[in-house]
Parts: structure tokens; C-alpha cells; sequence
């Protein structure tokens, strides 16, 4: 993964230092994107591929250390910096259990700022290297041990939307969602999900000559499917 291809988002509410905080990073060669809230953070999600955040804690409406908590529980593989002028012991543990990687203070010179995000690149990168991912850019799923894998246009916004869901769940109503929105072919029924799972199964296990037996994606009573595969998105 090569730096402009590793996305930074900045979550910080001075404009000022926020924008001197972006300007940095985007001059290392990142590929960065800013926020200034809980809800601008969501608002990025949504379209983009984040690897690493920048949070500060004390934020508008939701504070830092609950977005570390939510973004930690819906997409486990993001790398998370606190950069906070909360610094007491207590602070810091609860950063810690709030999901951060790593907990500084303000002010923190860039440089070891700079540092930090490395150190935490190389961490993702290996994590990434490991697992199946998703190429946002190429639209196609990798295996582990790199087979590639096409997609079609539904079968991408299905993989999209489960690594982007708690959980990795999906309820069928979002799934009939994507379904009518790729195919725009009126009512979705039941089969017609049934049948997309199982076609995306079946590609999955073919191409990973991945045991048919094993859990690719399952059912999950009274809900919908869940995808049972380590999952990144790049």
C-alpha cells in the first residue's frame, strides 16, 4: 500500500489546528480527509476508505472517546490516534479501553506525530495482508493468499455494505435495498436474495478453493446474513 493510497481522516474541532494538522499530512504524501464532528466522521465513512483516524476527544455532540468505541466495534481494523489535551492517567486508560492505539497529548510535535501514524501503518499494512480485502478502487475481493476474485456491481455493494455493518450483519431490508438499487427490477423477493448469497458463496468458495462447508456468509435467524470472512476494505 503505497502512502497516497493510505487515507487519514482528521477529526478535530479547531479549524485552525485542524487545518494545520491536514496540511502536514497531505505533505508526507497521505491521503487525508477531515471532520470536525461525530456526524462529519459518518458522513466520510460512508464514501470513503478510512485506515487511520486522528481523533481528538473533546468534540461536539459525540465525544471522542465514543466514536473511538463505535468505530472500533463497526470496523475493527482502523488505526486510531487520540491527540487530546486530556492527559491525566485516567484519561488515558480510558482512551485505551475506548479503543486507541495510541493515547497523545497536546501539543505533540508533527514529528512524532509522523511517527506514530507510521508505526501504525505498518501494523494495518501486515493486518491487511493476512486477511481477504475488498479493492474499492479495482472493485474486486482478494483472497488471503491474493487469488482475485470479480464482482459484479451487486456483489461489491453486498461486501461494501457487510464490512461497513456491526457486526459484519446485514437485515434484509438493507440487502432488498442494495438489490433494487443495482438492478432496479421492481420487488425484490426472498429468492432473489437467496439466490445472490448463494451465488456470491459459491464464487468465494471456488475461487479460494475454500471448503464448501466452511461459513462464507450465514444466515442469521429473525435478521438476515452475516459475512463470517476476515474482511478488510482497501
Amino acid at each position: 500500500m503505497n502512502q497516497s493510497s493510505f487515507q487519514i481522516a482528521i477529526v478535530e474541532d479547531d479549524n485552525i489546528l485542524r487545518e494545520e494538522l491536514v496540511h502536514f499530512m497531505t505533505r508526507q504524501g497521505f491521503g487525508v480527509l477531515e471532520a470536525n464532528s461525530a456526524a462529519g466522521l459518518d458522513d466520510l465513512l460512508l464514501v470513503n476508505k478510512i485506515d487511520l483516524l486522528i481523533l481528538d476527544i473533546n468534540l461536539p455532540g459525540k465525544s471522542g472517546l465514543e466514536i473511538a468505541k463505535n468505530v472500533r466495534r463497526v470496523c475493527p481494523h482502523i488505526g486510531i490516534v487520540m491527540l487530546t489535551a486530556r492527559t491525566s492517567s485516567q484519561d488515558k486508560v480510558k482512551g485505551y479501553e475506548m479503543g486507541a492505539d495510541i493515547y497523545l497529548p497536546k501539543p505533540t510535535p508533527v514529528e512524532e506525530l509522523l511517527a506514530a501514524v507510521i508505526t501504525l501503518k505498518r501494523r494495518i499494512i501486515t493486518t491487511h495482508s493476512n486477511s481477504w480485502r475488498l479493492d474499492t478502487n479495482k472493485r474486486v475481493l482478494l483472497t488471503a493468499h491474493d487469488a482475485l476474485i470479480t464482482l459484479t456491481a451487486t456483489e461489491f455493494a453486498l461486501l461494501l455494505a457487510f464490512a461497513n455493518a456491526p457486526n459484519r450483519i446485514l437485515d434484509t431490508g438493507v440487502i432488498c435495498d442494495i438489490l433494487f438499487e443495482k438492478n432496479q427490477e421492481g420487488e425484490v423477493t426472498k429468492r432473489a436474495i437467496e439466490n445472490t448469497i448463494s451465488r456470491l458463496r459459491k464464487k468465494i468458495a471456488e475461487t479460494s478453493l475454500q471448503n464448501q462447508t466452511e461459513k462464507t456468509i450465514q444466515s442469521v435467524w429473525n435478521q438476515g446474513y452475516q459475512l463470517c470472512l476476515p474482511l478488510v476494505v482497501v
